[in-house]
């Protein structure tokens, strides 16, 4: 596919919030937002995309929440907001950022060839892709799920177990195999693409709709009094960004940028695109531990 780019700007409170907070927090340790990097001299990827003054982020247009056109056609989506984020930590300014829009075969050929710095473009972490590219760590993790409407009696995978309900997915050779690891007895009714598994379940064919985890959280947030689904997954996995492989000081870079998102000064803006696209209001990290041993040991 031809390199598409797209710049996009965001007046999200959360970007410009977490910009704040950053430059308070770096000018009272002595350290200028957008210049972090310039204390020690920057090599390789990182200098490459600090000389150009933005950053390239690989990227979709056509699978919400993950990236999309609004109805005024500038992208929009989870990863476009993580692209944000990566380019308000390197520059202290969110707008830096040129989204190559590209399919999603493309993904890795495009950052190989160097059309991207990094693809942020919801892209599943396997052993397979790791003999190609280098990942970060996971800034979300998919898994797979059943979309049921709001007045559906079941609530939970249990409830529909031993029911022998329909479930509307999308055709696969392997479509069965993965509903039945969720819901056994599951009858699976194959439709040619996810909008039709979703009008065959609007329409009341069938009990559920297969779906990935985080569609199944778009679709409800955005339609809360329509939808709902069962608090139970299957098929979990990561999502991660993906980096050119060799160049360990970029991908240490684009590592710390992610936690930090994940946990530190840029945390807000996270928060409100996770809020707004998954309908989930994160829980602030708490201060002390880091994450990593805070989940192993949990507070009493």
């Amino acid at each position: 596919m031809a390199e598409v780019p797209a710049t996009t700007r965001s007046s999200r409170r959360g970007f410009f919030g977490a910009s704040a907070a950053f430059a308070g927090a770096a000018a009272a340790i002595g350290m200028q937002p957008g210049r972090i990097f310039a204390q020690e001299e920057a090599t390789g990827r990182l200098k490459t995309v600090l000389d150009r003054g933005h950053v390239l982020v690989g990227t979709g247009s056509a699978t919400p929440p993950w990236h999309f056109e609004d109805e005024q056609g500038q992208l929009t989506g989870m990863d476009i907001e993580v692209g944000h984020l990566v380019a308000n930590a390197l520059f202290g300014d969110p707008a830096k950022v040129e989204f190559v829009v590209q399919a999603a075969d493309a993904r890795v050929p495009n950052l190989l060839a160097n059309k991207a710095d990094i693809v942020i473009q919801f892209m599943s972490i396997t052993a397979e892709r790791l003999q190609l590219v280098d990942f970060t760590i996971p800034y979300y993790r998919e898994a797979v799920t059943v979309l049921l409407l709001k007045d559906s009696p079941y609530n939970t995978l249990a409830d529909m177990q031993g029911k022998g309900i329909t479930v509307a997915a999308l055709q696969n050779p392997h479509i069965e195999t993965v509903a039945h690891e969720g819901i056994p007895d599951a009858v699976i009714d194959q439709y040619d693409s996810v909008a039709n598994t979703a009008l065959a379940l609007d329409a009341g064919r069938v009990d559920a709709m297969l779906a990935d985890y985080s569609t199944a959280q778009w679709l409800t947030a955005q339609n809360p009094d329509k939808y709902k689904y069962p608090p139970e997954t299957w098929a979990t996995h990561n999502y991660g960004a993906a980096v050119a492989p060799g160049d360990e000081r970029w991908l240490n870079v684009c590592n710390q940028i992610f936690q930090d998102m994940m946990t530190g000064f840029q945390f807000a803006g996270y928060h409100d695109a996770f809020l707004k696209y998954f309908g989930i209001d994160l829980k602030k990290p708490s201060a002390g531990a880091p994450l990593i041993l805070e989940a192993a040991n949990p507070p009493a």
